[in-house]
């Protein structure tokens, strides 16, 4: 009998990782920005790129994931029974596109006309910026929104020296339509004013904010469902609708935590994406 021992040093000072942004390239690309390492309430954000038509893959080119304080604010529902009828049926009409966990409603993107996006589009990042004081990504969704659209992007950044997100969708839209915003939470929402909503989770707080178009208002919806799909029990959906938006449309929403400190992010400046 042979033996085996294997022993994880502990990596040298030298070794500790200092780059605070990655970018991971591949079928589904990701690119990641954090305020530290080592700090268990550090801000946190990814967002994701790629091929709808991954293994495993939802409609959600564009979602992005944040946390902070502690706290999974934005969130993915995950996956569903895989023995749901149709589950792997996943072209251009295919039943996988009827299961809400899959489907574009669920994720944190925005939808157009209530259609999800299209299961054969591709997305490709455009623009990263990593490792400075203002990281910022841009991924070019046209292809998501087939037939809808000239154009359609996604900025995500850091602003207020990592202490605050900004996520900005611009749109082209050929024949006017509502553009419904997203973000799936597990946090209770009060909507405070129109344009903003404080978020409450496990004491820790975060505030969101439409700083475009003037006029618009968040609502919360439930992501809840009934069987036999998964019951996603106390999930919301922080929502924002244009009921008929066309031409060229701008979504900027700024999600502030509250940090121990009491300071939070009030505004960011607004400038098309092709500036960014």
């Amino acid at each position: 009998m042979g033996h085996l021992i294997w022993y994880a040093a502990k990596p040298p000072a030298r070794a500790v990782r200092k780059r605070l942004d990655q970018y991971f390239d591949g079928p589904v690309e990701i690119t990641t920005f954090r305020s530290a390492w080592g700090d268990p309430e550090a801000l946190f954000v990814g967002i994701k790129a790629g091929y709808n038509q991954v293994n495993h893959g939802h409609l959600d080119l564009g979602n992005f994931e944040l946390d902070a304080l502690g706290v999974r604010w934005a969130r993915d529902l995950g996956a569903d029974n895989y023995n749901l009828p149709g589950y792997w049926s996943g072209k251009r009409g295919g039943k996988r596109w009827s299961y809400y966990r899959l489907n574009s409603e669920s994720h944190n993107i925005c939808m157009l006309g209530g259609e999800g996006q299209d299961p054969m589009a591709r997305s490709n990042f455009i623009l990263q910026r990593l490792n400075g004081t203002t990281p910022a990504a841009i991924v070019d969704l046209t292809d998501a929104y087939e037939g809808r659209v000239n154009a359609a992007f996604r900025g995500i950044a850091m602003i207020q020296n990592r202490r605050a997100v900004l996520v900005q969708d611009e749109f082209d839209i050929k024949v006017p339509c509502e553009v419904a915003w997203g973000m799936t939470t597990d946090a209770t929402v009060n909507i405070v004013a129109a344009s903003r909503a404080v978020l409450n989770l496990k004491s820790k707080e975060l505030v969101a904010r439409i700083l475009s178009p003037a006029g618009a208002t968040f609502v919360v919806e439930s992501a809840e469902q009934e069987p036999p799909q998964r019951a996603n029990k106390g999930v919301r959906r922080l929502v924002l609708r244009l009921p008929k938006a066309g031409g060229n449309v701008r979504i900027a929403v700024l999600l502030s935590p509250v940090w121990e400190d009491g300071d939070v992010a009030r505004k960011a400046e607004i400038k098309p994406l092709k500036s960014w």
